[in-house]
């Protein structure tokens, strides 16, 4: 195993579908061997957006003092700010606001909202059901590019998230999915291995998949690693399996970040 081990992903009950407290988290951090990890849950939208599965925006201060708490209660572990930060093409403005006004170590983009027409309504990926998967995947992968143009996200999550909605890529999604990483490349952002596809019953791997890693370290495109942990005993799950995982393909490194600037240690 590496010295030096983080979890980027971990969520905490503000979202409303995560269980257990911020210090139980870090516990469980402590006891699974980390070195490093950080909170990075559900960014606050507008009130105009479902703003039930995510902190609210009264939320964040409290969000922020608790991690500054646990901080000083567990040196043995370098515990970061994060956010996981919801790209949705309607609410650009008020994302880089929050950003901006936020001293975050590290900001994750994730796309799990389509806006499906033209009144920019957006939709769950789980709620999208389509005999055109092949569309839906584009549409998302087209997001996907969309958000890293905004230069906001220092990594981004769980690439090919959909595959638990919809499936494996087929032959036209997977050339959206492989423009998508050209630009993640270009912009010089992280991609995430995220291992809650290891707990997923019918991925068994993480996101992303084997396939579109491989192409990533063709790319060189860097890695980080997170949980996605809903719950404190999901904290650093499999993550000796995607370390495993990483080796084989080829990969290096992995990277970490403070105040927004990554660094590269090998694993």
């Amino acid at each position: 195993m590496i010295e030096k081990l983080a979890d980027y992903h971990i969520h905490t009950s503000f979202c409303n579908h995560a269980n257990g407290t911020m210090k139980e988290y870090v516990k469980h951090a402590v006891s699974a061997g980390l070195t490093e990890m950080g909170f990075a849950d559900h960014n606050p939208l507008p009130a105009n957006f479902n703003n039930y599965y995510r902190m609210l925006p009264e939320d964040m201060p409290i969000y922020l003092h608790i991690i500054k708490d646990l901080q000083t209660q567990f040196p043995q572990v370098n515990i970061k700010v994060g956010i996981e930060l919801d790209y949705i093409e309607g609410a650009v403005d008020y994302l880089k606001k929050f950003v901006a006004e936020n001293n975050f170590d590290y900001v994750i983009g994730s796309v799990h909202y389509l806006n499906v027409d033209s009144s920019h309504q957006t939709v769950y990926l789980n709620d999208l059901h389509s005999e055109k998967k092949s569309q839906l995947f584009c549409n998302y992968f087209e997001a996907i590019e969309k958000a890293v143009h905004t230069e906001l996200f220092d990594i981004i999550g769980h690439f090919d998230l959909p595959r638990r909605f919809w499936g494996d890529l087929d032959y036209t999604s997977m050339c959206y999915a492989v423009r998508a990483l050209e630009l993640i490349k270009k912009n010089d952002i992280c991609l995430e291995i995220n291992t809650s596809g290891y707990r997923t019953k019918n991925i068994q791997e993480p996101f992303p998949g084997r396939k579109l890693l491989s192409l990533a370290n063709e790319m060189e495109i860097p890695v980080t690693l997170g949980s996605d942990s809903h719950s404190p005993r999901d904290v650093g799950s499999y993550f000796c399996e995607a370390i495993a995982l990483l080796k084989k393909i080829g990969f290096i490194n992995v990277n970490f970040f403070t105040n927004r600037e990554r660094q590269s240690l090998p694993i």
